[in-house]
């Protein structure tokens, strides 16, 4: 017994919507450059920030991340290179709103601009596949 065409249509439809507040947002991005000739390698192997909301349910915020993954292999796609997480935390973004109705309202209340909510941020750089980070220089002077 299969329910009519109609009602998978809706199903379908209810499931998309539900799932368009599922993406991250790049805040920025550095593309990886290779140096004029193949023997030089990398200039600059790149890197950038992804954020997400955490609000919301928890599968929700579990495609967001899942999402933001895919951003950082995007940017970081190549055979040779690969992600590197380099730091995550949550923080109290405020947005501007940008849409006209919404703004004329709050102006006319005397309310504020902007909204306010809890974004988790993931910072990340693009490095060669197997190879380490290289380490820090330490001062060696006594």
């Amino acid at each position: 017994m299969t329910p009519p065409r109609r009602l998978q249509a809706v199903v379908w439809l209810a499931v998309l919507v539900g799932l368009s507040g599922c993406v991250a947002e790049t805040v920025h991005k550095i593309k990886p450059r290779k140096g004029p000739i193949a023997a030089v390698g990398y200039i600059d192997t790149g890197g950038g920030e992804i954020r997400y909301s955490t609000d919301g349910w928890g599968i929700a915020i579990y495609l967001r991340r899942q999402s933001g993954l895919r951003k950082m292999r995007r940017v970081c796609r190549g055979k040779d290179l690969e992600v590197k997480i380099v730091d995550e935390w949550t923080h109290e973004d405020a947005d501007p709103i940008y849409s006209g109705e919404d703004l004329d309202e709050n102006l006319e209340k005397g309310l504020e601009h902007f909204k306010v909510a809890s974004y988790h941020h993931i910072s990340y750089d693009c490095r060669l596949k197997g190879k380490p980070l290289p380490k820090p220089q330490q001062d060696k002077t006594k």
